[in-house]
């Protein structure tokens, strides 16, 4: 009986080996990819779409599932990645902008797009140049953006203003445009814009060495020695000093869509947000950042964010593949008003449509293609800290300050903040 009963459990077990087996292999070939992204509001809806897409087709297809977690703004995200590195919680992607680029590049845990092996011949070159250091291609670009001259367009026709080229020209245009319940402009720069309009002075200008710290560590400040800080102030207390200039540093969009300014300066990725929100109003015009002056030909600066990988594996190479392709490109720039690293999506018949019917979105594309493509965004150590001293810098000279003063308290904060990261990293 014994034997017996042993017979029919050894069968059992046979019948049923090759369903668990099945079960464990299926199991084994899903993979999970997890990307902590910073996209907000409509923005995240598109993103977490793009996410869903894949999941139903091409990762249906392999086996794999994008898992898209919001960890709030860029720089909340960077703040979670440092805390999980050496954790074992990393995720396998995170969304970051540029000040993320100084930590990461001397990660040890960074897997390089060199590493994955991902194509780039079809990314946007400035796109690549923003994100290359030493150590090679960083991360992806994914989300990328231009700064651009947000106008109520529907003002400014009816005074027969055009969009100014200039600083000067904004003095110019500011007095027609202002009233005493309506400021001409609104904002106070940070780094964010003076990448753009300290970088395209005498056709391109760093603020750091080291390509601002793209080709090594910086080591020195120089928007100080070379008077491209001091320059930039002394044309924007002029715009200040017309009287109608609002020195807010937050809640500025919601000043322009109001209409209570007429003009700011804001990424394209706010651009269908920002027409949206104005619900018909007015007309929402865009325009290429003003010059300095009429030697600051450099053009913009790449701006937004990127992809950083965490793990080297076939499914994030996929993910990241995706991410960059024409179709998934086109539709993130329709829908937020980023600009596609893919210039492929610019030969698809649908984009072209797109741009026909919306020229708005036209302008920060020109903006970088048209950019010397050697302009780069600021990578310094504790960059939201300096963030905030340059608005901080900047009001302090709108409420008179010595311009010369101000320069040497500026350089001083920034070469502050490269000398403390040296000192722990080294």
């Amino acid at each position: 009986m014994r034997k017996l009963t042993l017979i029919f459990i050894i069968i059992a077990m046979a019948i049923t080996a090759p369903l668990f087996a099945a079960g464990g292999k299926e199991k084994a070939e899903t993979a999970k990819v997890t990307i902590w992204h910073s996209a907000q509001g409509a923005n995240a809806t598109v993103f977490e779409e793009i996410a869903q897409t894949f999941n139903d087709t091409i990762g249906k297809d392999k086996g794999i599932e994008i898992e898209a977690i919001y960890q709030g703004k860029a720089n909340d995200v960077l703040t979670s990645v440092n805390a999980a590195s050496g954790t074992g919680n990393l995720p396998d992607i995170a969304m970051m902008d540029a000040t993320a680029a100084t930590d990461m590049n001397h990660s040890q845990y960074l897997v390089t797009v060199d590493k994955l092996g991902i194509d780039t011949s079809d990314i946007l070159a400035c796109g690549i140049s923003s994100y290359t250091s030493e150590n090679g291609l960083l991360a992806l670009p994914f989300n990328a953006s231009a700064l651009l001259y947000y106008y109520n367009k529907t003002l400014y026709d009816s005074l027969g203003v055009n969009p100014p080229k200039t600083l000067d020209d904004m003095v110019e245009v500011m007095k027609k445009t202002g009233t005493k319940d309506r400021a001409a402009f609104a904002g106070v720069p940070a780094t964010f814009e003076l990448t753009t309009l300290i970088g395209a002075q005498n056709g391109l200008s760093y603020m750091l060495n080291n390509r601002n710290g793209h080709d090594g560590a910086a080591t020195e400040v120089l928007f100080g020695k070379e008077g491209t800080y001091k320059t930039f102030l002394e044309k924007w207390k002029a715009v200040y000093d017309t009287g109608f200039y609002s020195p807010i540093t937050s809640g500025v969009t919601a000043e322009f869509t109001s209409g209570r300014c007429a003009a700011m300066l804001a990424s394209s990725s706010n651009l269908a947000s920002v027409i949206n929100s104005v619900s018909g109003e007015f007309e929402v015009g865009v325009a290429k950042v003003p010059m300095v002056n009429e030697k600051a030909t450099g053009g913009t600066v790449i701006s937004g964010g990127a992809l950083f990988s965490f793990t080297d594996s076939p499914a994030v190479k996929t993910v990241l593949e995706y991410m960059i392709s024409p179709d998934v490109q086109a539709k993130w720039s329709e829908a937020t008003g980023y600009v596609p690293v893919s210039t492929k999506a610019y030969e698809t018949e649908a984009y072209k449509a797109f741009l026909e019917k919306n020229p708005q979105y036209k302008v920060a594309i020109e903006s970088l293609l048209d950019s010397n493509p050697g302009l780069a965004n600021v990578w310094v150590p504790s960059a939201y800290s300096v963030y905030y001293s340059f608005q901080s810098n900047i009001a302090d000279v709108l409420n008179g300050k010595d311009i010369d003063a101000a320069v040497s308290d500026m350089v001083a904060i920034v070469e502050g903040a490269i000398a403390s990261y040296s000192a722990q990293n080294n």
